[in-house]
């Protein structure tokens, strides 16, 4: 009690210092003897920032006229270079090797909606890191999102998220545990229960540079983050693919750090947490008033010579989702006003992924605050990215269970595509030509399907056809020709389904997909660093979806066309495409899925659906691939969402494109419980065909017999 006593007084005393904007450096750490004690020597880092004033691009190429990074890979690249600079900047420790995990239960709480735990991580063989662990009560079925609620500059440390003293506006995991959040609160370096009696925070920082001369307390709160994960990821009551991080000032700058330096950190809000170095007006901060980053020091006075800067090392959290509050009135992290420009320059980090749509900031005029409006909006954009209690991993008992499922998996998926625009424009339908075949009209048409872009298709018309005709939107295989190949103007004659199906008496639509046919750009066929440049916040397949859906409103608006009997048939990509869209457009009646993919569960080559050059479908998922993890998804569910309209999956054996095709088929049959529980198994087909990358003649014919029984019986 009377070391509890002592904390409660001295956070009134680290308040008031704070408030004051730390004039003098804390008792017990002085830049000085850590000079005399440490062993760390400047490195020479002649990177592209030391010696400028300003902030160099993310993205620029040194050069005159300079350049541009326009690919992940060159991007990835310069990230590898960023992290070398900073890691050598937070210096390395002192022969340490993370021990076996090893915690242990202090003592256990059992309160109205959550229990909390007293435990201890070992962080080094003689070093341990106190926390509070609160879980759920009751605990819901299914692993749930946690969240490290990283405590501010307070001697307090984890007592005050959660909500034991302090402020109630930082008691993070108090807040979020009620939402559903398993949430750790662990102490740092420097606070809590790891002060020395009768100390204040930061006092024992010269014995820790004793033990490791050449380290950094930041680079000891990165490890001890990445510590306090190895933990989450062992409680079965954790989701290892939804754990992020909070913080408010010291929690922000923790967070941050960690989340740049762990990739299994998948989301960070921050709470003003710094200003860049150099507009600082005293970035001795960091190195002489606190024994954060000491290094930091032997640049200054001079910050032009700092060799990195934040907004680098917030563009290596991209592309995973990341929040950040700020004050325009922050006393300890003063003269912010050029924080906007700074995350509108990572933002175009981001854009090379397709995930601006995950990068948010908001700035308030008011002090080094997280205020009511500054959590709510933090939650709330959480609460978008990670999954809510209760999701379905396996496949439902009943309908009843597979409906709770249903949008959270569409959610999950959508996530992944990237923000889906919520209108569209006029389609402003243009006949370009018109050719008149034996058995159908052949028109070259234009839409609008963006903002100032427009997309060419061919529309086929059969002569003789019933008042309302059934209609199949076709979308072609991965190669330069696109559309063409789809009406047999050149190509696999086997693959010429608009031209097929329109002598069969149906309306097809073929356009060309994202840079193929007539829309390939100055990059080349399939190259997607034009679509990233136009839409940042959406994947390469959100978009092929999108573009889908707006052929599909050119079916609608075409006379003749029965709007319930409309259809999509896509080999290959064009398979990955009519999947993708059925899943999320129920005007989709029928689908026709020709060799489209091998589960990421099975795939040996997962980074293809994330290359970091070339064609990048859903590069989001770069990160989880690096990892050795799965998705939330995988293409199964894509078909259970189609369930229960009709669905023919064709695969073949031998594909040459996807080795591990038997998974598709295998997946099929894994989602047909679906169409089971709706009593409608009948209508999803599984073929398994001998066969390379290629549809066979007779099995085409199959397909055709298959199509006229779900829209001309």
């Amino acid at each position: 009690m009377k070391h509890a006593r002592y904390r409660e007084h001295v956070a009134g005393v680290v308040c008031l210092a704070l408030a004051a904007a730390v004039a003098h450096a804390w008792p017990g750490y002085d830049f000085e003897q850590w000079r005399q004690v440490s062993t760390w020597t400047k490195p020479s880092l002649d990177t592209p920032q030391t010696g400028r004033a300003d902030l160099v691009p993310l993205l620029e190429l040194a050069g005159e006229p300079p350049g541009r990074i326009d690919e992940i890979r060159a991007w990835e690249q310069r990230t590898t270079e960023i992290t070398d600079v900073i890691s050598r900047i937070l210096g390395r420790p002192n022969d340490l090797h993370a021990p076996p995990l090893e915690v242990r239960v202090l003592t256990e709480e059992t309160h109205d909606d959550h229990v909390r735990q007293h435990i201890r991580i070992r962080s080094e063989p003689d070093d341990w890191i106190p926390a509070y662990v609160l879980i759920p009560r009751p605990l819901p079925a299914g692993p749930l999102p946690a969240m490290i609620c990283v405590h501010q500059t307070s001697a307090r440390g984890k007592d005050e998220p959660c909500g034991l003293t302090g402020k109630p506006d930082l008691a993070f995991a108090r807040q979020l545990v009620r939402q559903g959040f398993v949430c750790i609160a662990p102490d740092m370096i420097g606070f809590g229960e790891r002060i020395p009696d009768g100390t204040l925070p930061y006092h024992d920082s010269l014995a820790f540079y004793r033990r490791h001369p050449q380290w950094s307390f930041m680079g000891k709160m990165v490890w001890d983050m990445g510590r306090v994960l190895d933990y989450l990821e062992t409680l079965p009551a954790v989701d290892p693919l939804q754990i992020g991080c909070i913080g408010h000032s010291h929690g922000a700058y923790t967070s941050l750090f960690a989340a740049a330096f762990d990739k299994r950190i998948a989301a960070t809000i921050a709470s003003c947490g710094f200003n860049t170095f150099r507009d600082d007006p005293d970035p001795h901060r960091w190195s002489h008033l606190t024994a954060l980053i000491p290094q930091l020091g032997l640049y200054l006075p001079d910050k032009a010579a700092i060799p990195s800067e934040w907004h680098q090392l917030l563009a290596m959290i991209a592309p995973r989702p990341l929040f950040v509050w700020y004050a325009t009135s922050d006393k300890i992290f003063p003269d912010t006003q050029g924080l906007d420009a700074v995350f509108h320059d990572v933002g175009t980090v981001y854009g090379l992924y397709g995930a601006t749509d995950d990068l948010a900031w908001h700035s308030f005029d008011g002090p080094h605050a997280f205020p009511d409006t500054g959590r709510e909006l933090a939650y709330r954009w959480l609460g978008e990215r990670f999954f809510p209690a209760g999701y379905i991993a396996t496949p439902p008992a009943d309908l009843a269970q597979w409906e709770q499922c249903r949008p959270i998996l569409q959610r999950r998926i959508r996530q992944t595509l990237g923000e889906l625009p919520a209108q569209n424009p006029k389609l402003d339908v243009t006949i370009i030509e018109t050719q008149r075949l034996d058995r159908y009209e052949r028109r070259l048409i234009e839409y609008v399907v963006g903002p100032d872009e427009r997309v060419r298709a061919y529309l086929c018309l059969p002569h003789a056809r019933q008042t309302a005709a059934p209609a199949m939107l076709v979308l072609h295989q991965t190669v330069p020709e696109g559309k063409r190949e789809s009406v047999g103007l050149t190509g696999d004659p086997r693959l010429a389904f608009a031209a097929d199906l329109a002598e069969r008496g149906y309306v097809t639509i073929a356009p060309d997909s994202i840079t193929a046919g007539e829309r390939i750009d100055r990059f080349g066929p399939f190259d997607t660093r034009g679509h990233y440049l136009r839409y940042p916040a959406l994947s390469a397949m959100g978009k092929m979806l999108v573009d889908a859906q707006r052929a599909l409103d050119v079916l609608a608006q075409t006379e003749g066309v029965d709007s319930a009997r409309i259809g999509a048939i896509g080999h290959s990509l064009g398979a990955e495409t009519a999947l993708m869209l059925a899943a999320f457009d129920d005007r989709i009646q029928a689908t026709v899925a020709s060799c489209g993919y091998a589960t990421f569960a099975a795939e040996k080559s997962r980074l293809r659906w994330a290359r970091d050059r070339w064609f990048s479908y859903m590069p989001k998922l770069r990160g989880t691939f690096e990892l050795g993890r799965l998705p939330h998804w995988d293409w199964d569910d894509v078909l259970r969402l189609i369930a229960p309209r009709a669905v023919l999956q064709h695969t073949t054996r031998e594909d040459n494109i996807f080795p591990q095709s038997i998974s598709a088929y295998e997946a099929g049959e894994q989602a047909r419980t679906i169409w089971r529980l709706y009593g409608q198994e009948d209508r999803f087909a599984n073929l398994l065909k001998p066969g390379r990358h290629e549809i066979a003649r007779e099995t085409l014919d199959e397909i055709y017999a298959w199509l006229d029984r779900q829209f001309r019986q």
